[in-house]
Formats: structure tokens, sequence, C-alpha cells
């Protein structure tokens, strides 16, 4: 390895530890437990964000993004070894492509099971509702996000951390 490389990694790796100790963190190991510096407690309690919320949105998946951001918190996600995850915090201006629909909780309901990959059928059984009803909210979601299908909403719902619930009783915490 090169002088320069070995310079640039140990910059990189001088400027990890550093943000160990002074930036807002968040740890998720591979089960889904996390653990939040109290650099992080604080960076999401000024913006009254639930950590419920912002956990289950990070866990299912959102990492895989290229903006990452929830509210007005960016993110800088780093994969560490034994697939544990580091999220490092910042400050996001808002932009105009963050969008905050007004969806009904039937519609919130039907995200989540978008999200999750569901089928129409599958989330009319789970709704106790007619796939004809299911596809009318489809509509009204499409309509309200300004997209054509549900991988689009579905991803614009990720991205915005629309319709997340912290009452899902299978949510791991872990704050130390």
């Amino acid at each position: 390895m090169n002088a320069a490389i070995t310079a640039k990694l140990k910059d990189a790796w001088d400027a990890v530890g550093k943000a160990f100790v002074e930036e807002p963190l968040i740890l998720i190991d591979d089960k889904g437990n996390y653990w939040l510096n109290r650099n992080a407690k604080d960076f999401i309690a000024k913006r009254e964000v639930a950590v419920e919320d912002l956990m289950e949105w990070l866990r299912i998946g959102s990492s895989h993004l290229q903006h990452l951001s929830y509210k007005d918190i960016g993110f800088l996600m780093m994969n560490l070894p034994g697939d544990n995850v580091v999220a490092i915090l910042r400050e996001t201006s808002p932009k105009g492509d963050n969008i905050k629909p007004d969806l009904t909780p039937k519609e919130c309901e039907i995200i989540r099971c978008l999200i999750k990959g569901k089928s129409n059928k599958e989330i009319a059984s789970s709704m106790k509702i007619r796939p004809s009803t299911v596809n009318a909210h489809l509509d009204n979601i499409y309509m309200k996000l300004g997209c054509r299908n549900r991988v689009t909403a579905s991803l614009l719902a990720l991205k915005n951390g629309l319709c997340l619930s912290s009452s899902n009783p299978s949510t791991k915490k872990s704050e130390h």
C-alpha cells in the first residue's frame, strides 16, 4: 500500500474515532437492537421525533436509499463487521422533495403493508376489507404522494418517514 492511501485510511479512521466521541451516533446490531449515545438522544429529542418510529424506519431497510433522511435528520450509515451498522446523524435543511401528505390511518396501514411487500389480496385479508377497497385506498395514496405505483409509494414513505408506528410490540429497544 502506498503512503498516500495509508495516510487517507488513517485520516478516515481518525475521523471515525472522533465521530464516536463527538457526533450523535446510533449503533444497530444484526438482531435489530440499538444503542444511542447521549448526543444522538439529545439530537432526536430536540426535533421531537419518536425514537421508536425512527428506529422502526431504520430497521425496515431505509439504509439502501441514496439520500437518507428522516424528517430533518440526515444519516451517514456505516456497516461494521458482523452486519452491525453505525449511523452518524446530521442536520438537514428542509428540501422540496420531502413530502408531508395528509394520509388517513387506513392509508398509513396500507403503506406499512406495501413496505412489507404484501399483495393487495394479503392487505385486504389482514385489514378485513375487500380488495376493491384496497385499490381505492391505493389510488388515493398515489394521488397524495404524486406517484403511480406501489414501489414508488413505498420508497417515498420510507424516504420521508411516513406512516410508521411506535406501537409495534415486536420492536426491540435498548437505550444505554
